[in-house]
């Protein structure tokens, strides 16, 4: 399954931009922007998993901050790196576990957008990336909500194509939704506190353009 995820995005990446900022309006990297801007300060460390083609980098760039980057995608890294400077891109399948890549190092700021609804035990990355975290620091992560009485019929887990009538190979890989009072119970177990939240459309699924909720939260 890591290769078809890792097949999906190579894919992707010559197109997400384009894809994702026009036609199906991913709003997660502006939302963030908003939250994350009073946490900013020149030269601290930024750790960005799930990067992708650098999307939520660009407000940590801009505000001359170290950022490090992972991705299970060397193609979507790449586009990463024509964009923008960064301390280093590290090619990497997050659910491998993060703490063994950086047995030293901590971050001001982890970012985790758009990966958490691929990854089945949320409750270990979150805990991995509290550690982390030096202290006053703060995780700002997205996830995909679970509307239980959806018209749609999008089930809790299904594969990334579902509704297809015959799924792709490269669509087959498993989507992770959360009722909103698990993703709290989690942050609660962890002993995070939650600085802000917002849910809001993520983006319009398919070409039949269904609006998927997400929310978006900081947390220290």
């Amino acid at each position: 399954m890591k290769k078809i995820v890792m097949e999906y995005n190579d894919f992707l990446s010559v197109k997400y931009d384009e894809v994702t900022r026009g036609e199906f309006k991913w709003l997660a990297p502006h939302l963030l922007e908003k939250h994350i801007k009073p946490y900013l300060k020149p030269k601290i460390n930024v750790l960005d998993i799930g990067v992708g083609t650098g999307q939520t980098s660009e407000i940590f760039v801009n505000s001359d901050t170290n950022v490090s980057c992972i991705d299970i995608s060397g193609d979507m890294l790449s586009v990463a790196k024509s964009k923008y400077p960064y301390k280093e891109l590290i090619q990497y399948d997050v659910e491998d576990g993060l703490l063994k890549l950086f047995p030293e190092e901590k971050f001001d700021i982890i970012v985790a957008v758009g990966i958490l609804e691929f990854i089945k035990d949320i409750k270990k990355t979150l805990s991995e990336l509290k550690q982390l975290l030096k202290n006053n620091g703060v995780i700002a992560f997205t996830y995909e909500i679970f509307k239980p009485d959806n018209k749609y019929g999008i089930e809790k887990e299904s594969p990334l194509g579902a509704g297809s009538q015959n799924i792709p190979e490269l669509l087959s890989f498993m989507v992770y939704r959360r009722l909103s009072s698990e993703v709290d119970l989690i942050i609660k177990e962890l002993g995070l506190t939650i600085k802000s939240r917002k849910v809001f459309t993520g983006y319009l699924r398919s070409q039949l353009k269904i609006p998927v909720p997400y929310e978006i939260l900081v947390v220290s």
